[in-house]
C-alpha cells in the first residue's frame, strides 16, 4: 500500500458518528469535513430498506448484541452505493459497521438533491439502529 493509500484509509480523518437518521426524509447536510476527504454528508433516503435476509448473511456472532452502526457511502446509477466506509458504531469493536459496508453493494438509496438537482456522486450517511430480529 502506497503512503497516498496509507492516508486516504485512516478512519480517524472522517468526523465523528452524529445522530442522523437512515429514514427518508429531507436530504440534509452535515458540515463540511464529517465524510471521507472532507465531503459533505447528506441523510440517506431509502427507495428501500435492506430486508432481514439480505443482512443476514453479513452479521456475526460478535455483531449480534450491537446495538447501531453508520457507514458513509458515495451515491452512484440507478440508487446503489458504493466506497462505503466506516463511520461508527456500538458498542465499538462489534464488527456490526464493517458488516453493513460488506452488505451496502444491495442497498437503494437515493441520492440527495440540492436545489431540485440530483447529486449522483455525493456521499450519504447510513445509520442503522438494530433490535434483536429486527433492523430498524
Amino acid at each position: 500500500m502506497s503512503r497516498a493509500d496509507m492516508a486516504n484509509a485512516d478512519i480517524s480523518k472522517l468526523g465523528k458518528s452524529g445522530a442522523a437518521s437512515g429514514s427518508a426524509g429531507s436530504s440534509k447536510a452535515y458540515g463540511p469535513g464529517e465524510g471521507p476527504q472532507g465531503q459533505q454528508l447528506y441523510r440517506a433516503e431509502w427507495v428501500r430498506e435492506p430486508t432481514h435476509a439480505e443482512l443476514a448473511g453479513y452479521m456475526t456472532e460478535k455483531s449480534a448484541g450491537a446495538k447501531w452502526a453508520e457507514i458513509a457511502c458515495q451515491t452512484v446509477d440507478h440508487n446503489r452505493v458504493e466506497n462505503c466506509q466506516l463511520l461508527g458504531e456500538s458498542p465499538a469493536g462489534s464488527g456490526l459497521a464493517r458488516s453493513l459496508r460488506q452488505a451496502a453493494w444491495q442497498f437503494l438509496v437515493r441520492a440527495p438533491r440540492v436545489d431540485g438537482k440530483l447529486q449522483v456522486g455525493a456521499w450519504v450517511r447510513i445509520h442503522f439502529e438494530f433490535t434483536p430480529g429486527a433492523v430498524k
